[in-house]
């Protein structure tokens, strides 16, 4: 691994990474109300040592909602959660981007 450039700055465009290593998106379900939180805000942030992070599935709308507890980006409150894992993660020194997800055809009013 002495020859390896995982562990070595990287560029995505413009943007620079600490390493080239990328965090998945895995939708975990913890967003109460849809709204981003202080436990998700902890979550991306010990997982910042990655040098770029996919977030977890995030609905654009509220018809996208096909899931319980996913969380959302459509109002401000929304956008207030995820400034705080934004803040987090931009602490710990790494880079985060938002997956959207919007589940069409299967969204149900009641998730």
């Amino acid at each position: 691994m002495e020859n390896s450039k995982l562990f070595t700055p990287g560029k995505i465009g413009e943007m620079s990474t600490a390493n080239r290593m990328v965090m998945a998106p895995m939708t975990r379900c913890r967003a109460i109300g849809n709204i981003a939180n202080d436990l998700m805000a902890v979550y991306y942030q010990q997982r910042a040592s990655a040098g770029f992070l996919v977030t977890e599935g995030t609905s654009p709308s509220p018809n996208g909602l096909g899931y319980a507890r996913i969380p959302g980006i459509y109002n401000e409150e929304q956008v207030a959660g995820w400034k705080k894992v934004t803040t987090a993660v931009h602490t710990a020194g790494s880079k985060i981007f938002v997956q959207l997800m919007h589940t069409g055809r299967i969204s149900h009013p009641l998730n």
